[in-house]
């Protein structure tokens, strides 16, 4: 599908109209009080992200694998994001860089930090 046609334009909005009445149920007025709203396809994560066919992360089946932790081969090197644990998702991304930056400096030295 052509991302610049009406068809798909239509398809955007009629995929993002299940996630409009999942919210519309918790906050009626949800519509109104956004000013500003972006529906992403996997075609807009392949163009914008970058990512192969807009894959939302690496593909893990559940009770079979884990997705990789933050270390990698190269010394001071480490990773954070949706392919790292915990895994795909934003809050899973925030708690991944959360864990990469405890692993740099734990909690330990956060508390020695504040009681200097």
């Amino acid at each position: 599908m052509d991302r610049r046609s009406q068809e798909y334009a239509q398809q955007k909005s009629l995929r993002a109209e299940v996630m409009w009445q999942a919210l519309q149920r918790i906050i009626p007025d949800i519509r109104q009080r956004c000013d500003v709203t972006l529906v992403g396809t996997p075609l807009t994560h392949e163009r914008y992200l970058r990512r192969h066919r807009g894959s939302y992360g690496p593909a893990i089946r559940a009770g079979v694998g884990l997705f990789p932790s933050p270390r990698t081969p190269i010394p001071g090197l480490l990773c954070c994001g949706d392919s790292t644990f915990p895994g795909i998702g934003l809050p899973a991304v925030a708690a991944s860089g959360m864990m990469t930056a405890n692993t740099i400096a734990p909690i330990h030295k956060h508390l020695q930090m504040l009681n200097l």
